[in-house]
């Protein structure tokens, strides 16, 4: 049965966190489940503790798309920041990970994250890193991944609604960081101002 929190802000107190060892790092980060899919896709929140480190080199068979919301976080040489959008390809080799001073991430993973030893794929250098705060994003929307009902992109402003089901991550806003899940044609919040992070439900 599907774990599904509606509507998350980071901050609330009370949610179910619980300690998880990434595989090959140094120390536990905290994790919040937030989706898990019947073919093992999940989103969670993931609470990086100061000094945390995966030396690597290694590799996820799955694919994993990642927005940094506090701290730093870096990723076989790729820096991301508060806003920073991170994607790395499925079997793709993953150097050093390291959160000196600790950091919060929203996560999507497109499958069982089975975490392998040794080298993969060729990474993309860039990391597919995105400053989803401060990148130009036309009227119609920046397209930050393809893949049909897989497409992930970046709004200015939120729309009144989608039409099919979607997860709305606002990195930043007045109210901080919010993720919310939408049904098909479910209004968005008007209140609620700043950029969105839109991706389709919880597979990747």
């Amino acid at each position: 049965m599907p774990l599904h929190l509606t509507d998350v802000d980071p901050a609330r107190p009370g949610l179910p966190w619980k300690a998880f060892t990434i595989p090959g790092s140094n120390e536990p980060v905290r994790l919040l489940r937030l989706e898990v899919d019947a073919d093992g896709s999940s989103t969670s929140l993931v609470r990086f503790p100061p000094g945390w480190r995966r030396p690597g080199p290694g590799r996820y068979a799955c694919g994993e798309e990642f927005v940094v919301l506090g701290g730093a976080l870096t990723v076989s040489g790729v820096a991301y920041g508060p806003g920073d959008r991170g994607w790395i390809a499925p079997g793709a080799t993953r150097r050093a990970s390291v959160s000196s001073g600790g950091a919060l991430a929203l996560a999507w993973f497109s499958g069982v994250p089975a975490w392998t030893e040794g080298e993969g794929a060729p990474a993309d250098p860039s990391g597919g890193r995105v400053p989803l705060l401060s990148v130009p994003v036309p009227e119609a929307g920046l397209v930050l991944r393809t893949g049909g009902d897989r497409e992930a992109r970046l709004y200015e402003r939120a729309p009144a609604r989608f039409g099919p089901a979607v997860r709305v991550l606002w990195p930043a806003g007045a109210d901080g960081p919010r993720w919310t899940a939408f049904g098909p044609g479910e209004p968005l919040p008007a209140g609620r101002r700043g950029r969105i992070f839109v991706r389709p439900a919880c597979s990747i």
